[in-house]
């Protein structure tokens, strides 16, 4: 049963709070900072960059990481220092990823009990909503707050924005199964016709919701900026796949139902 764990990303980190393993945790990346116990955790490194001679100094006897850490995993493994290596694409690989923590760990119980709460959230019908919205979800783009869209990356159905904003009532306006964020040109964005438009925020560095909104204007062509339907998430989780995730999609199921256009604040989140 580990005792000493070091997690390698922020939704390894909120899981393991989530399942209960807070005062097991040794070492977070600085990228890690939710929720508040975080601040008096041993920083190793960033997401990319972990230090893993800090690492090893810290005797682990788990470190969780991500399937992009495969070279991290490798030499650790080297130095005879325990792994685990979980997904967190989509929304079933993240419900997957509760599992084999909690059973590595000792948790199952809380483990199930998260997976349920995410079985039911993600399941339940959405009322009163006679069509499924085309929604374009943007992760990232050149020259955010620039006063114009050149091209952005959009969440593509292999993703698990895409999940959300299934189990939310809309549909992807990004039809194509692969790849996961593709990115489109301005051209490519109006053969799509969103909508609703939805930037993410976290993705994009530093910018406010209000000029990210207004990037979109120079779109008047799409239906979701005819009929004032851009908007903007702002919330630290809003890039972070773990437990958090169900309050992006409270956020989602919000954006979609506002077809009257009453839900403002620059229409950020």
């Amino acid at each position: 049963m580990p005792k000493r764990i070091i997690s390698l990303a922020p939704s390894i980190t909120e899981t393991l709070f989530a399942l209960g393993l807070g005062d097991r945790i040794v070492g977070i990346t600085r990228y890690c900072t939710y929720p508040a116990q975080t601040k008096s955790i041993e920083k190793v490194g960033g997401y990319s960059d972990a230090n893993l001679e800090k690492i090893i100094v810290l005797r682990p006897d788990l470190v969780v990481l991500l399937r992009e850490h495969e070279k991290q995993q490798s030499y650790l493994n080297r130095f005879g220092v325990s792994t685990l290596m979980i997904d967190n694409s989509t929304c079933a690989a993240v419900c997957s990823s509760f599992a084999l923590i909690g059973r590595r760990c000792g948790v199952t119980h809380a483990s199930d009990s998260l997976i349920g709460l995410f079985h039911v959230q993600l399941t339940q019908p959405t009322h009163g909503q006679t069509a499924r919205p085309k929604v374009l979800l943007c992760v990232g783009r050149d020259s955010p707050g620039a006063g114009g869209i050149k091209s952005i990356y959009a969440a593509g159905r292999g993703s698990y924005y895409n999940d959300l904003v299934e189990s939310a009532g809309g549909t992807n306006a990004f039809s194509d199964s692969a790849p996961a964020y593709p990115r489109l040109s301005a051209e490519g964005i109006l053969t799509l016709l969103p909508d609703i438009v939805i930037d993410v925020a976290p993705a994009m560095g530093n910018y406010n919701c209000s000029s990210l909104v207004a990037d979109w204007n120079s779109m008047n062509r799409i239906p979701a900026v005819n009929n004032k339907r851009v908007y903007c998430m702002g919330k630290d989780y809003a890039t972070v796949p773990g437990p958090r995730m169900l309050l992006l999609l409270d956020d989602l199921k919000r954006i979609i139902a506002d077809t009257n256009g009453t839900y403002r604040e620059h229409r950020s989140l």
